[in-house]
């Protein structure tokens, strides 16, 4: 099992790359929070001394967006890290790395795997079928169809959240590998960022400039389910701590370890 840090800020790595074979570097659900061209250099740089392989993490992106992200691509293609990857959650993103860095493995990102993560639907199992309840443990790439895509566009790596009810993926009949996250399972994002909002609009479709992301993460208690849902600026998330069992059975080979809210 190879074991995979993911860090969103450069301080997070000191002292930390112990035990881990690669690094997990960028922004995941906001591209406002990417980083630029300079910080990406240094990360490289970083994760060359450390020893580490390199992933690069990108979001669902705007045309704006895309752009940065397009800056990103041909500082990796320039570095030529041997053995480097792009976690695209994007289509658009998807097409960049193939036509910018060809060399670099794509990676398909949790926002593009669809699975259900919201914490309710443990308590829904007591009332569904065994059948029913496959819907909520499976992903949205192992069918023939979702599979022969990725194929086409060279994805042989999925990234998969960890959620409370648990995860039953056949990814090795879809001939895919997984990467399974701890201890954070993304629930939702959007796109009306609370920690962007001015007092007159929302920051975040134009250029966030408060980022109060980077300060703040929410906690939420919601009666109805008990659990506690984190949220970092756009997106919330929940805990879960606890590994299925079975992952090489399921096609995962890979643990990405986050060692804050992203």
């Amino acid at each position: 099992m190879e074991h995979a840090l993911y860090i969103t800020s450069l301080s997070g790595l000191k002292g930390k790359t112990g035990g881990y074979t690669r690094l997990y570097f960028g922004a995941e659900f906001c591209q406002w929070r990417l980083p630029g061209p300079a910080m990406l250099r240094k990360a490289l740089g970083l994760a060359g001394d450390a020893g580490l392989k390199f992933t690069l993490m990108t979001p669902w992106v705007t045309d704006a967006g895309l752009r940065k992200v397009d800056a990103l691509l041909s500082v990796l293609a320039d570095a030529g890290a041997s053995g480097a990857e792009v976690v695209v959650n994007d289509y658009g993103v998807l097409a960049s790395v193939k036509g910018i860095c060809p060399s670099v493995t794509p990676v398909l990102g949790r926002l593009l795997v669809k699975q259900k993560c919201c914490p309710r639907i443990p308590a829904m199992f007591e009332d569904i079928t065994e059948a029913g309840r496959e819907i909520y443990l499976r992903t949205g790439v192992e069918g023939p169809d979702a599979a022969g895509l990725l194929k086409k566009w060279g994805v042989r790596r999925v990234e998969l959240d960890n959620p409370v009810q648990g995860v039953r993926a056949e990814l090795k009949a879809a001939r895919l590998k997984g990467s399974i996250y701890l201890p954070y399972a993304y629930v939702t994002t959007t796109r009306h960022c609370p920690a962007s909002f001015d007092g007159e609009g929302w920051q975040a479709f134009t250029g966030c400039k408060i980022k109060g992301c980077l300060k703040t993460v929410l906690a939420l208690h919601t009666p109805s389910h008990g659990a506690r849902i984190l949220m970092r600026g756009n997106t919330q998330f929940v805990e879960n701590e606890v590994l299925p069992e079975g992952l090489a059975d399921m096609g995962i080979d890979r643990v990405v370890r986050m060692e804050d809210v992203p």
